[in-house]
């Protein structure tokens, strides 16, 4: 969506065909404390039609220059978030413990930047609501539909436009549309590479690797843990320094929340554990994580996991 919201000053007409009912009433039409509901307690996004980007529920961290190319994007974006969302952003010199190898990265930095609290989900919904209101005469979206082919013209050795296929009707026949400018936003499961090297011959290198990654996240409300350099901070990290380390952790806001729990931080957060080389943390229950990680990850992460109410 950032990508066409920015095409958007260069071209007329902007077409997205997305996999998913993205424009579903689900989406578009639920309250802010709807879609807290679904994030918190849904096992899948599939039950609400989004099945097309398993990595929804993961934690994400939105760079600070991205951060500020979405404001210049969507100016009202940051005030529906702080007021109607419960979001909020936290300084990256102050609120912030990042370290890697037992260093802290963030303690020196020579300029400050914005980290935004919030999930992937809830960011996704709100930035296509804004994005439907201010280019809704200008983009045209192809839900539940698949790109199956590209249309070329070997003789100019350019790509003209694609044929794309409803979900919903797996045998109806494709249709075509074209276009002056093309990008794929698949990820890395695009059929581009294999459909140019079909049209044109053309291989576009890639690079295969496999490095065993081990995932969980889960989401609940911070509580002290007595410490202070803990619980003065809202993102805490360590990253992954394989061999030496195969595990990171990271806790991120989310949202704030009222409590008269004086132990409460007001954080509604997620945290993620992630593993290489083929080391992989339970995800059964949360006491098992909790055991995992009094035994893999430092004391002080562990403390902080301790002291979350999942």
């Amino acid at each position: 969506m950032a990508t066409a919201a920015y095409l958007s000053k260069y071209f007329k007409r902007i077409t997205i065909i997305e996999s998913d009912d993205v424009l579903n009433d689900v989406f578009m039409k639920s309250t802010p404390s709807e879609i807290l509901d679904y994030r918190c307690r849904l096992e899948s996004p599939t039950s609400l039609g989004r099945s097309g980007v398993s990595q929804i529920y993961q934690l994400h961290g939105l760079q600070g220059e991205g951060y500020k190319i979405l404001l210049e994007l969507f100016p009202q974006l940051k005030d529906k978030l702080f007021n109607e969302y419960d979001v909020r952003t936290y300084s990256l010199k102050t609120d912030l413990r990042l370290a890697a190898s037992g260093i802290i990265l963030n303690q020196d930095l020579t300029e400050d930047f914005d980290w935004l609290g919030i999930d992937r989900f809830t960011l996704e919904i709100v930035l296509r609501r804004e994005f439907c209101l201010k280019f809704s005469n200008q983009v045209e979206w192809k839900c539940n539909s698949r790109v199956t082919e590209l249309i070329v013209d070997r003789s100019l050795n350019i790509v003209k436009g694609v044929k794309y296929r409803s979900k919903k009707n797996t045998g109806s026949s494709s249709l075509e549309i074209y276009g002056d400018f093309i990008i794929d936003c698949t990820g890395h499961n695009t059929s581009s590479p294999k459909w140019l090297k079909e049209k044109f011959n053309l291989i576009v290198p890639t690079i295969q690797i496999h490095y065993g990654c081990g995932y969980v996240t889960c989401i609940g409300e911070r509580f002290r843990t007595g410490d202070p350099s803990l619980d003065s901070v809202a993102v805490i990290g360590s990253s992954v320094n394989s061999p030496e380390n195969n595990f990171g952790f990271i806790i991120t806001p989310m949202r704030t929340i009222d409590t008269t729990d004086h132990d409460s931080l007001g954080i509604l957060a997620t945290l993620a554990i992630n593993c290489v080389n083929s080391e992989y943390p339970p995800n059964d229950s949360y006491e098992n994580l909790l055991e995992w990680a009094k035994e893999n990850l430092d004391q002080e992460y562990y403390a902080v996991l301790k002291s979350i109410k999942v």
